[in-house]
């Protein structure tokens, strides 16, 4: 399997970065979200 840099592990300040989010998060029947946590996960990257 391939090693993946993270954010964490080049230096990127004073850059401008493109980030891919996967947001596919689960809804119920009234589209509201039942499981935050891939949006909760992704904050410290963006917020980088």
């Amino acid at each position: 399997m391939l090693n993946k840099k993270s954010v964490d592990d080049i230096n990127v300040k004073g850059k401008k970065v493109l980030v891919r989010c996967d947001f596919n998060v689960p809804l119920d029947a009234d589209l509201n979200i039942t499981d935050e946590n891939r949006l909760v996960a992704a904050l410290p990257t963006i917020k980088s």
